[in-house]
């Protein structure tokens, strides 16, 4: 309890709508709190002991393997979605932020379930592929995300979208400096290796997201080139 018999933030933990994991370096679940029974099917209890990756959907564990290393590795992941089997067999989305705490040897994860939202957005995306033929990559403003071909939804900082929006308009080919005006900024004054950086985070991002590859090309000494198929959604 926190002052004069105010609750404590660690009260609160069972009203989050997020699950909070803690699993130690095997990856066996030590505590669950928050959302655990919603989100999972299990009690925070039935969960300790788990190793999470075994309620992981068998087409998604690679991928989650190969995300739980780079958190291993020290690298904070931000939005990772995968698949898990709840208690009662029904499948759910999870979007994750975990990190690794290298004093405590713990790995730290924040889950979040995006399953209405999937749905609701794999709905759209059916419509869109009836009347759009061939899958497109595609971009929305509101809310700011890039969706791949395979119908993954990636979420977007306002800079990613401006970049990407950039060059998904920009034809064959895309200046460094229309990037650059684009995204408010003198291009005289402008450090080049901070556009080459968001382009390498972009490229990351997209790849750990889904199993696509990021289409743009580096246009040596002109800029860049976003060589597939796209639709800018209003």
């Amino acid at each position: 309890m926190g002052k004069e018999g105010s609750p404590a933030i660690s009260d609160y933990g069972d009203l989050l709508l997020d699950a909070i994991c803690v699993v130690d370096s095997q990856g066996k679940c030590i505590s669950v709190s928050g959302a655990c029974e919603r989100i999972f099917g299990y009690t925070p209890e039935e969960m300790a002991g788990k190793f999470m990756l075994d309620l992981v959907h068998p087409d998604d564990r690679d991928r989650t393997l190969q995300s739980i290393d780079r958190v291993m590795a020290g690298y904070l992941q931000r939005y990772f979605e995968n698949r898990y089997i709840r208690k009662d067999g029904k499948v759910v989305y999870i979007s994750w932020s975990a990190t690794w705490s290298e004093e405590h040897q713990v790995r730290i994860g924040v889950a979040r379930d995006v399953t209405q939202r999937k749905f609701d957005h794999d709905e759209l995306v059916g419509r869109e592929l009836l009347t759009d033929g061939p899958a497109l990559w595609k971009i929305s403003a509101s809310p700011r995300r890039l969706i791949a071909p395979d119908g993954v939804s990636i979420s977007l900082s306002r800079q990613d979208h401006i970049v990407l929006l950039t060059l998904m308009s920009g034809g064959e080919s895309v200046t460094r400096k229309a990037i650059v005006e684009a995204l408010g900024e003198d291009f005289l004054d402008y450090d080049q290796r901070r556009l080459d950086t968001q382009m390498r985070r972009l490229r990351r991002k997209v790849s750990e997201a889904c199993s696509y590859q990021l289409p743009v090309s580096t246009l040596r000494s002109i800029g860049y080139c976003f060589h597939e198929k796209t639709k800018i959604l209003r």
